[in-house]
This record gives structure tokens, C-alpha cells and sequence, in this order.
């Protein structure tokens, strides 16, 4: 299948190159025209070749017969005909001779539709996958309009660990369709280990988008990598490492989730106050569950956990804050009192992260739960 899609889309490009030189002067309206009224001139003629090229969009097959001839003519007139020898190289039945036209083809030029398609299709076929993800590369770059239908193909190289160093040679140039590309990886859980080498290994200084990073995070700890979603934050925030919560925990959510993450279902939410000062927290009577959460580290020693609050004592006696540890059926939970509450957690959490939670209940028949939660410290 990852042939056939490569093929498919090298296709697409191949048949775009006599579809896209419809818009200047009469070689680009009319190649065949142009070609027999200029016949030492091989531009409209390497256009004309581009145009006859087919392909069967339900095979990915491409046919090239038609295009030989006007291929070959402008070899004739010049060697430097490139897109002419990319036809050349689709015509090749034999990998090895397909291989040998690709790298004279790309030593002169590395631009041209038709020259990348066949260099798409040499890669697959030799099983190159160095050169397939170059080629992608260079695709995307010459020719963003392909963005749709190069990045799937790319993101499908990462499952590759082997590939890992050379995505990170590419993404470090801080190309324009990185953002994409991340985002579209981040969506694909089996591709989180390498997708968290390629990341981890990137400079310090490569700019990667915000939406990326958060798209990776949330991948991270999803699938349990903790220890590396640890890593990401940190390098993200400009940290040496993420340090045992100390202090005021504050209700910032733009990267969950070592901030926190708020919900908002099931006849409850939880959402930051205009000013972020505080959390708004509401259960309506009949519903329950998890309002916020977010990952913190715990120290060596005893942890106790100051909560302010605004609700009323039937409400704060229904809300409860709750530690889980991701890996293991470790938890503890207690119940907040008047404010300000002190809660020592009494039992030991064995894990480097655990879920700091924020849950409430409002049982049938009951008032509703509404109120502020002003700070959690960590004393």
C-alpha cells in the first residue's frame, strides 16, 4: 500500500507539470504547438512530454510511452533537458538503469515536477529510504501547493527508527511544512517513540510551533512516556528539568499536561477566572466526575496541599482532590473542609509523575456544586 500511495501521488505530480504550464506564453498554452514550430527548443518540448504522461489513478500505474518521443527530442537539443530525463527514467524497466538515469538527471538539476516524480518512484523501488525522504523534501519545498499529499507520506517514513537522524537534519532547517508534519505525526500513537527521539534531539534553538509541541505532549502522555514528555516540557519552559511541585500551582493550561487541562462535560466544568486568578468550578445536582487535572512530580518528603476556595461547606464537602499515579493502581484522595484546607497525603505514591486531580459529585436530589477554588499550594 505505501508503494501504491507513493506512485499514486508521484503521478499526480508528473501529470500537475503539463496541467501547471498552462499560463504563460504559447509554450506554456500549447506545448505540442510550441514544439513543432520550435523544434531545436526543448522546453515546449519536455512540456509536451509532461503532458502525454498518464496514469491510473486506481493502480498508480504510470505510462510514459507517449511522452518518449518528445522526451527524446529534447535530449536531442540539450542534455540539460531534466524534466525530459525524468521521463527517460520512468520509461526504465530496470531498476538499476532507472537508478543510473535518476542520478545524472538529479546532478544537474534538482527542480522540476516530472524529474521528482521519478525520483519518487527510483526510491520506492529501490527501497532507498534515505532518498525517498530527501525526495519528500525537496517536493515540499520547490512545491507547497503538494503539502496534502506529500506530508502523509512523510509521516508514514517516521515509522521507520532508522529515519530518525535524518528527520532531524530536515526538521532543523525549520521548514515551512514542519508544523504540519508534527502535528499530523503526533496523531499517529504508534509513532510516538520516534516521534519523541526526532523532537528530543532537535537544537536547542530550532523554532518549533506551539501547536506542535502541545500536539506532541498530549502523544507523550497519552501513551505513557512520561520520562520524555518530562523532557519536552522542560526544554520548553527553559528548564533544566521538571522539579517537584513546590509552592502555588497557578491555573495555567498551555501545555498540558504538566499544566493543567479543564473539562467541561456531563454536567460539569471547570474554567480559569477571567483574570486567572482562580477556577470556576460548577457539578450540577446528578453529575460527577474529574474537573481538571494536570501532572506534578512529588518530593522525597511528605506532601501537604493547601487549597483556598470560595465554596460553601456543603459544596467544598463534595469536591475532592485526588493523586494517581499512571502506571500502577496507586491513589489517594481526600475531600476538602473550610477554606483554606490542608490536606497531607498519607500514603506513599511509588512514581516519578503523578495526576493531581480535581473531582467533584453533586448526587441526585442535591444542591449543585458551584464556587471558586482560589490557589493549590504544595507546602
Amino acid at each position: 500500500m505505501r508503494k501504491a500511495a507513493i506512485i499514486i501521488a508521484a503521478s499526480l505530480l508528473a501529470l500537475g507539470a503539463g496541467s501547471q504550464a498552462l499560463s504563460n506564453a504559447l509554450a506554456d498554452n500549447r506545448p505540442g504547438l510550441a514544439a513543432q514550430l520550435s523544434p531545436f527548443a526543448s522546453e515546449p518540448q519536455e512540456r509536451e512530454a509532461a503532458r502525454l504522461i498518464e496514469a491510473d489513478a486506481q493502480t498508480g500505474a504510470i505510462d510514459v510511452s507517449a511522452a518518449q518521443a518528445p522526451a527524446g527530442q529534447a535530449l536531442a537539443s540539450t542534455l540539460l533537458a531534466t524534466e525530459a530525463l525524468g521521463v527517460v527514467a520512468l520509461g526504465q524497466e530496470d531498476p538499476q538503469q532507472r537508478a543510473a538515469v535518476m542520478d545524472a538527471a538529479l546532478a544537474l538539476s534538482r527542480r522540476g515536477r516530472v524529474l521528482n516524480s521519478a525520483a519518487l518512484v527510483t526510491a520506492v523501488e529501490s527501497r532507498d529510504t534515505d532518498r525517498l525522504l530527501a525526495t519528500l523534501n525537496r517536493t515540499l519545498l520547490l512545491y507547497p501547493s503538494q503539502k496534502d499529499a506529500m506530508i502523509p507520506l512523510m509521516v508514514e517514513q517516521l515509522a521507520n527508527a532508522q529515519l530518525v537522524p535524518a528527520f532531524v537534519q530536515i526538521l532543523e532547517t525549520e521548514p515551512e511544512w514542519g508544523e504540519d508534519f508534527l502535528i499530523q505525526a503526533a496523531s499517529q500513537v504508534e509513532l510516538a517513540p520516534n516521534l519523541a527521539r526526532v523532537r528530543l534531539s532537535l537544537p536547542l534553538d530550532t523554532a518549533v510551533p506551539y501547536e506542535a509541541d502541545r500536539a506532541i505532549l498530549r502523544t507523550l502522555a497519552r501513551t505513557g512516556q512520561l520520562a520524555e514528555a518530562g523532557r519536552l516540557f522542560a526544554r520548553i519552559r527553559s528548564l533544566d528539568e521538571v522539579a517537584p511541585a513546590r509552592g502555588s500551582l497557578g491555573w495555567d493550561n498551555e501545555f498540558p499536561p504538566f499544566q493543567w487541562q479543564f473539562f467541561d462535560q456531563g454536567g460539569r466544568f471547570a474554567r480559569p477566572a477571567t483574570d486567572g486568578h482562580s477556577l470556576m468550578v460548577t457539578t450540577r445536582a446528578g453529575y460527577g466526575g474529574l474537573l481538571a487535572r494536570r501532572l506534578i512530580r512529588l518530593g522525597d518528603t511528605t506532601t501537604v496541599f493547601q487549597v483556598t476556595h470560595s465554596l460553601d461547606i456543603g459544596s467544598a464537602s463534595r469536591v475532592r482532590l485526588t493523586l494517581e499515579c499512571p502506571d500502577s493502581e496507586a491513589r489517594w484522595s481526600d475531600t476538602l473542609g473550610p477554606s483554606p484546607t490542608m490536606m497531607r497525603v498519607d500514603q506513599p505514591l511509588d512514581c516519578d509523575y503523578v495526576w493531581l486531580g480535581i473531582a467533584a459529585r453533586a448526587p441526585s436530589g442535591s444542591s449543585a456544586i458551584s464556587g471558586e477554588i482560589l490557589d493549590i499550594s504544595v507546602m
